[in-house]
């Protein structure tokens, strides 16, 4: 299967879903806000003074503050595909005259070629449906010498999951997340030089089984594929579910939900 160029997610589910989580996301993104953190932190390393710098996916805005922060003479311009997380946002970054808040799909961005020096992007790549022609987009809006910084989700993401539903039936429940060499390869052939891109392992514990859906849920993080399944979850295939979960992410008392975090980065020759 050609994850690199296939039309599996459903953008208008996604859209609604994020927009439905605007209120309870903040307080679910434990993982978003420490992989945000980390994303930030890696800046710290690179020699580079933006004038104008794009939040892409940028959710509640604390990308947004994040980077105001560090760059406190530049232009911030957050963007997100859901309205609801925007309007969100404007109680994190509020109304200062070099914040921009930009309702629209990464994948065809409202900018003039050459708008950017920095372009951001924290978890949302796995949200696009063709990696390639939107490594192209970003090339397009960024300017020479600009730089590319993102974290996503790898193939690693939600094994236990996914694994557990496989034992259920073969309808996908869980998203195919790309692998890093694809998308590295994807950014060299959209133009970018120097690519970096680095992975690890975040794990994440729970009490009840329950809460593995609730974090996703919270978060926007539905299942958008879109040959998924469209009935509802009866409590007999939960118990079977939690059942196979047991015997593939479940540790001295713990329900584990593990996620592989990509980092990447490359220039604008």
């Amino acid at each position: 299967m050609d994850l690199l160029n296939l039309p599996r997610l459903d953008k208008f589910s996604i859209k609604k879903s994020f927009d439905r989580a605007a209120r309870s996301y903040d307080r679910a993104a434990i993982l978003q806000t420490e992989v945000l953190s980390r994303l930030l932190a890696r800046l710290e390393y690179i020699r580079h003074n933006p004038g104008a710098v794009i939040d892409i996916g940028c959710g509640t805005g604390k990308g947004i503050a994040g980077l105001q922060k560090k760059y406190p003479r530049s232009k911030i311009v957050g963007l997100d595909l859901a309205f609801s997380m925007l309007q969100a946002s404007k109680k994190q970054v509020g109304f200062l005259r070099r914040k921009r808040l930009v309702n629209s799909d990464m994948e065809n961005m409202p900018f003039a070629d050459g708008s950017f020096d920095l372009l951001f992007s924290n978890l949302a790549l796995e949200w696009v449906n063709d990696i390639g022609a939107t490594f192209k987009e970003f090339y397009r809006i960024g300017r020479p010498g600009s730089l590319l910084m993102f974290a996503t989700f790898g193939p690693g993401t939600l094994k236990e999951l996914r694994e557990s539903w496989s034992r259920i039936d073969q309808i996908p429940h869980v998203h195919q997340f790309i692998d890093m060499h694809d998308i590295g390869d994807a950014m060299m052939a959209s133009g970018f030089q120097q690519p970096v891109v680095d992975a690890e392992i975040i794990r994440l514990e729970y009490q009840e089984f329950r809460q593995v859906f609730d974090d996703l849920k919270n978060t926007g993080a539905i299942n958008a594929d879109k040959g998924r399944g469209r009935g509802l979850m009866t409590p007999a295939k939960l118990k079977r579910l939690e059942s196979y979960y047991r015997q593939l992410g479940y540790e001295q008392g713990k329900f584990i939900a593990s996620y592989e975090v990509l980092y990447g980065h490359a220039w604008l020759p």
